[in-house]
């Protein structure tokens, strides 16, 4: 469990990553999927999981990096479908 603090931290840190990468996740899931819609889901979905590991206790190194895991298991997982 996070304290109050280090949830606000979380908060900012994650709020920065979604404003300097979101446009790069959009664009790479769309060469993907050619779906525009379904893009923007994955990529929401990208952010959600990513807070719910943070608030686990979860620690990530490179954000991007994580992002980009997320975000292609979540388009294998849409190919899978």
């Amino acid at each position: 469990m996070m304290t109050p603090l280090q949830e606000a931290q979380q908060r900012v840190l994650l709020a920065a990553a979604h404003v300097d990468y979101q446009e790069g996740l959009n664009k790479h899931s769309f060469f993907k999927l050619n779906n525009r819609t379904l893009s923007n889901d994955l990529v929401q979905d990208t952010f959600v999981k990513t807070w719910s590991y943070l608030v686990k206790g979860g620690k990530i190194d490179v954000m991007k990096a994580f992002l980009y895991h997320v975000l292609n298991n979540l388009i294998v997982d849409e190919y899978r479908k």
